[in-house]
C-alpha cells in the first residue's frame, strides 16, 4: 500500500487510538510522509471546494433561467471565491509545515518509532555461527523474547567474543525494556573497533533515548554527535534525530 492510499484510508476510516498515535508519529518523524499528508489534505480541500462551486454554478444557472438574473453580476463573486480558496490551501500547507517542523518529539517517541520500523525483525549476520544465530532469531521473530535472550546469552557463555550474539542479546534486552542489560551489551560491543560495520554506539544512544531517565537525552545527543562525526553506522538517522533533540 502506498503512503497516499494509507493516508486516504486513515482520513476516510475510523482509526482507533493506536492508529492515531502511529499516524502522528509518522508525521513527526518522517518529513516526506508529512509532505504527502499536506498534499493530500490540500488536494482534497481543493476538490471539495471545486465540487461545491460547481453545485453553486448549477444552482445559479437554474435560478437565472427561471428568474433572468444577469450572468455578469456573479463573475466577481466567483473570482473572489477562487482567490479565497487558493489562499486557504496555502495557509493550511504553511500551518501543517510549521506544525511538523516545530512540534517537539520526546526521546522515547523517536526510539519507539525506530524500533517499530527497524527492529521487529532482524537479519542474520553472515558468519560461521549463522545456523546458531538463526535459531535465536526465529524465536525473536515469533515474539518469544525471553527465550531468544536466553538463547543468545547461552551462545555468549560458550563464546564471549561472539559480537553477533552480543548485538542481538542487546536488542532483545532493549525490546524487553531491560535497559541496563542492553547498555551493558552495547557498551561491550563498542570495544570492537576492528569491525567495519558496528552499530553499537547508535544502539547505545537508542537505548538511552528509550529509557529517557534524567540525563539520558543529553548523553544520547553526545553519542549521536560522535556517530555523525566518525561516520559510524546509523549516521543518517542520527543526523535527523539531532535536529529534533538539540
Amino acid at each position: 500500500m502506498s503512503n497516499l492510499e494509507y493516508i486516504d484510508d486513515y482520513f476516510n476510516g475510523s482509526p482507533d487510538d493506536q492508529q492515531k498515535q502511529r499516524f502522528e508519529e509518522l508525521i513527526n518523524n518522517d518529513v516526506a510522509f508529512a509532505e504527502e499528508v499536506a498534499f493530500y489534505v490540500a488536494a482534497k480541500t481543493t476538490l471539495q471546494q471545486h465540487a461545491q462551486q460547481e453545485k453553486k454554478e448549477r444552482f445559479n444557472n437554474l435560478y437565472r433561467q427561471q428568474h433572468a438574473v444577469p450572468v455578469v453580476q456573479l463573475k466577481p463573486a466567483k473570482r473572489v471565491w477562487q482567490y479565497f480558496a487558493a489562499a486557504s490551501v496555502l495557509l493550511f500547507i504553511f500551518l501543517l509545515t510549521w506544525f511538523v517542523n516545530n512540534r517537539k518529539t520526546s526521546p522515547d517517541q523517536l526510539a519507539d518509532t525506530y524500533i517499530q520500523q527497524n527492529l521487529l525483525t532482524l537479519p542474520v549476520t553472515m558468519g560461521t555461527q549463522q545456523d546458531s544465530l538463526q535459531t535465536g532469531l526465529n524465536l525473536y521473530k515469533s515474539d518469544k523474547l525471553p527465550e531468544a535472550l536466553q538463547y543468545f546469552e547461552t551462545m555468549l557463555k560458550n563464546n564471549a567474543a561472539d559480537d553477533a550474539a552480543k548485538k542481538y542479546a542487546g536488542i532483545v534486552s532493549l525490546r524487553l525494556k531491560n535497559y541496563d542489560k542492553a547498555l551493558t551489551y552495547f557498551k561491550s560491543l563498542e570495544l570492537n573497533t576492528a569491525s567495519f560495520s558496528n552499530p553499537a554506539k547508535f544502539y547505545h544512544a537508542l537505548t538511552l533515548l528509550k529509557r529517557n531517565n534524567t540525563g539520558d537525552k543529553n548523553a544520547a545527543v553526545l553519542i549521536l554527535q560522535d556517530v555523525v562525526a566518525k561516520d559510524l553506522e546509523g549516521k543518517e538517522t542520527a543526523v535527523g534525530w539531532l535536529k529534533k533533540l538539540e
